[in-house]
């Protein structure tokens, strides 16, 4: 069945959900490892505003900086902004900002609507860049708070909670390459990766051998895994904690890795206490001071909620979904049954045309009987293609034109029409127009029938000849009951203004106006 634009919509948000967690999950490794081998703080501060403006999709991040002597803060590091301002521009450090506010408490802060704020002033360099939304975190320094990592964005999307843990990873990060390189320690130490970093992860963090083997694991990922001590996991294969429906990949993962590749995947693996968990998995090389792959790091990070969330989510769209092929099984028992009643009638119309004795009266009951069998074809036409939102003329019409040659006589029907969708609801009114056109032109014209439709902004122009004598003087005035000529002119759109006669061609020729 097809799905739901609401079902498509749902699911593409989820897909740009998982890439955007996909990507911040690889950026924080990936920052992880390269801070390990930096030596210069202002570059690292730079790339760090780099990685936060990509994995935040924003066009602007900042470090921000106290100032000695003074409550504001200085814009140090940053991209997105003015060169002038980089290094120059100050906002302030107070409580009342919320850059301040994180400094000072040690908690970020999340805002996306800056100018309803009531907890806090909006910056004024923020409203000149006309900053909507932001988020702070704070950098952890040796003994005082080292300053304030800041997204700001201008437009998209919220930022949600899991942008603040991104935020706070890069941030972590820096706290550690900012106590190493005040230590006077930029040199390797003498395993290429800090366990003080890797500990202040609030990801389960692993450093594994080339050959798999667990060498470390940081304390909140003994935590997540439930693993009382290092003792319990070092020195054992990484493969051997996952269950056996996901040890092959894992096995791949490794050795692509080894050869100098990245990797993500997700899959599950419970605790030691047999807790049922989803992991979204980054795997990355160390790479030693002599260029040769050292060591592997895997930070795994726990997507349970979120994949509970989402697996009861599809469930919800699958019963959704199978509700509606249930309705759409009665609603096409129903189309069927309607389709043979109206057959009924119209063969109980014709049966008493035949016994009627006055050709009046025959005359009207079958026509009747012709119009049911018009709406028989209509009806049947449009709910044979219900499984489309948008329905293309050319075709329908075609179709219909074919049933309505069969059904009310024998002259040939020709169709020239310009290909373009119709909404579903409209379709059903145009096929009752143009079988009423036609049917008045088998029944008063002759020769062969011609039918035009053309797209013209808002509307369609229907056009239908017939190589008749052309229409009397009165017409479209009934000269009968004039039901068929106010069925067109309801079903238009247009009511009166929408039939037109042209009467210089010596034939039958009428245009109908018919809203889209």
């Amino acid at each position: 069945m097809q799905q739901s634009p609401a079902d498509e919509t749902i699911r593409a948000a989820l897909q740009r959900s998982h890439a955007r967690l996909h990507r911040q999950h690889e950026l924080v490794v990936e920052f992880g490892v390269a801070s390990l081998k930096a030596g210069d703080l202002d570059l690292l501060l730079t790339k760090a505003c780099v990685v936060v403006a990509e994995g935040m999709q924003t066009r602007f991040a900042k470090v921000l900086t106290p100032l000695p002597d003074s409550e504001d803060l200085l814009l140090s590091h940053g991209v997105g902004w003015d060169e002038a301002d980089i290094g120059h521009a100050t906002l302030g450090g107070d409580v009342a900002s919320p850059a301040g506010y994180a400094i000072a408490t040690y908690r970020p802060v999340l805002s996306n609507h800056l100018g309803q704020e009531h907890r806090f002033r909006t910056p004024e360099m923020l409203k000149k860049y006309g900053i909507e939304r932001a988020i702070n975190v704070p950098i952890r320094g040796a003994m005082t708070p080292f300053g304030v990592l800041e997204a700001d964005s201008t437009d998209g999307d919220d930022f949600i909670e899991s942008d603040i843990v991104f935020l706070e990873g890069i941030a972590n990060v820096l706290s550690m390459a900012v106590e190493r390189l005040a230590a006077g320690n930029a040199e390797a130490l003498p395993d290429p990766y800090s366990e003080s970093m890797l500990n202040a992860s609030p990801d389960c963090v692993k450093v594994l051998s080339t050959d798999g083997e667990i060498e470390f694991m940081n304390d909140a990922g003994m935590c997540l895994m439930q693993v009382g001590d290092l003792a319990e996991v070092k020195g054992k294969p990484w493969p051997q904690l996952w269950p056996e429906e996901s040890k092959d990949l894992v096995l791949g993962v490794i050795e692509k890795v080894s050869s100098g590749e990245s990797a993500r995947f997700e899959a599950f693996c419970p605790t030691a206490s047999n807790e049922p968990r989803w992991w979204d998995v980054t795997v990355a090389p160390i790479v030693s001071p002599d260029g040769e792959i050292s060591k592997l790091i895997a930070v795994s990070r726990d997507i349970t909620e979120r994949h509970h969330h989402e697996a009861r989510l599809l469930s919800l769209i699958a019963a959704q979904n199978s509700k509606l092929d249930e309705s759409d099984l009665f609603l096409e028992e129903i189309h069927h049954r309607v389709k043979n009643s109206l057959h009924l009638v119209n063969t109980l119309l014709m049966l008493q045309a035949n016994l009627a004795a006055d050709e009046a009266v025959k005359l009207q009951l079958e026509t009747a009987a012709g119009r049911v069998v018009t709406i028989a074809s209509v009806h049947e036409r449009l709910y044979q293609a219900t499984e489309s939102q948008d329905l293309d003329v050319v075709e329908y019409l075609g179709a219909l034109l074919g049933d309505l040659g069969s059904a009310l006589g024998d002259r040939k029907i020709s169709l020239e029409a310009t290909s373009f969708v119709l909404a579903q609801e409209r379709m059903a009114p145009l096929g009752m127009v143009v079988s009423e056109l036609i049917t008045n032109a088998l029944k008063y014209g002759k020769g062969k029938i011609e039918v035009s439709l053309h797209k013209a902004e808002d509307h369609a122009l229907i056009t239908v000849t017939d190589q008749g004598d052309g229409f009397p003087e009165t017409f479209p005035k009934p000269s009968g009951t004039g039901l068929g000529m106010r069925l067109v002119k309801s079903y238009s759109g247009y009511g009166d203004s929408a039939i037109s006669i042209d009467r210089l061609e010596g034939k039958s020729t009428i245009r109908v106006r018919f809203k889209l």
